[in-house]
């Protein structure tokens, strides 16, 4: 509906959301509901595509007929490169949080908008408090200097978990990693966020932290007494973008089709299968092998090869809206995480599998 009233205005500059993925699904449901948009533009009248109940009247009342619009919109070729700059010529900045596993949607974003329009990473924020500001949110959407809204401190990530092993910001040193700890200014409650964050520096106008976000602290996956990182994960996976092709989003899993158990990913590409995906396990195996753990699991052979199923095209926007049925949360609060062990989640995403890469091949289910 944000996007019905948007489309109106060729005047628009600005556009925010909380999250990359939040934005490209707005943009996905205008590109499939393209047609039913332009005709309410020309009708003046809300499509009948959502059960607005007590809301219509007070939703068309702030939309006219606007047949000049509508004949600029049917104009312009939905999908195409950069069209919604077509559609917002004066559009100048998108400010989306898309760092971390939101950073692989950007690509996609910006086929969409084209390569003259900015994408800034501004926040870098919690449910508890804002955690930091974007230090350059145009050129680098990972770097944010710490906020002044709280008080911030930092347990050594390589020490024990004690108070001896927090530090405050003086402290710090650039290129290691600690988990946040915030105290906020509103009750001074005090929270180990469990968020990993690598220092990048210090602002030099008042010394202020410059930070990095890395990865969840104790999200991690295992079968056996290996304890693998959500870092390690992900970059297992996107070690494959010249064999299996960009990965757009994915979901880790414990694949137990077959024994030994194995590391099993569902993976949606940005575009077609790459050069030689059924090399792509051994990548995501090599990737892995750097656990210690993990590797001496699969040496004794209680780990099996990686296992990668590729996914229909837009099936975590799917993900999302039926989390969102599901739980009743709000958009912004439904996040596809690097692991699942749900088993509703994981027969789901089984459903949309439409290919499996490497052999052996395992028996689909």
């Amino acid at each position: 509906m944000t996007m019905l009233f948007a489309v109106t205005d060729p005047s628009l500059v600005f556009m925010r959301a909380g999250y990359t993925s939040v934005f490209y699904d707005a943009v996905l449901t205008l590109e499939e509901h393209w047609d039913i948009v332009v005709d309410s533009v020309d009708s003046g009248k809300i499509p009948d595509v959502h059960d607005l109940d007590y809301c219509r009247p007070f939703l068309e009342a702030q939309i006219k007929p606007n047949p000049h619009r509508a004949a600029e919109l049917r104009s312009i070729q939905k999908g195409t490169e950069g069209w919604l700059k077509q559609i917002w010529p004066s559009l100048k900045t998108i400010r989306t949080i898309s760092s971390g596993s939101y950073a692989a949607i950007v690509p996609k974003i910006r086929h969409h908008i084209g390569p003259n329009v900015e994408i800034e990473s501004i926040l870098y924020i919690s449910s508890e408090c804002v955690i930091g500001h974007g230090y350059d949110p145009t050129n680098d959407h990972n770097l944010y200097r710490v906020s002044r809204d709280s008080h911030f401190e930092y347990l050594d990530v390589t020490e024990p978990e004690s108070v001896q092993a927090l530090h405050q910001a003086w402290e710090l040193q650039t290129g290691k990693r600690y988990e946040i700890v915030a105290t906020t200014r509103n009750g001074l409650w005090r929270y180990q966020m469990r968020d990993v964050v690598e220092v990048g520096g210090f602002d030099p106008s008042d010394g202020q932290p410059l930070i990095r976000f890395i990865e969840r602290r104790g999200v991690g996956f295992r079968i056996l007494a290996e304890m693998v990182s959500e870092e390690l994960i992900q970059n297992a996976i996107h070690s494959t973008h010249y064999t299996l092709g960009r990965v757009l989003e994915f979901v880790a899993e414990l694949d137990d089709r077959q024994f030994p158990p194995s590391y099993g990913y569902f993976v949606e590409l940005e575009e077609e299968l790459g050069p030689d995906p059924d090399s792509s396990p051994r990548k995501v195996q090599e990737a892995l092998f750097t656990n210690p753990g993990y590797k001496f699991s699969n040496d004794i052979g209680r780990i099996g090869m990686p296992t990668i199923r590729i996914v229909a095209p837009r099936t975590f926007r799917a993900y999302r809206e039926w989390r969102l049925e599901l739980t009743g949360r709000p958009m912004g609060q439904i996040k596809v995480s690097t692991t699942t062990v749900d088993v509703a989640t994981k027969e789901w995403l089984a459903k949309r599998v439409i290919s499996e890469v490497g052999l052996p091949s395992v028996s689909s289910s």
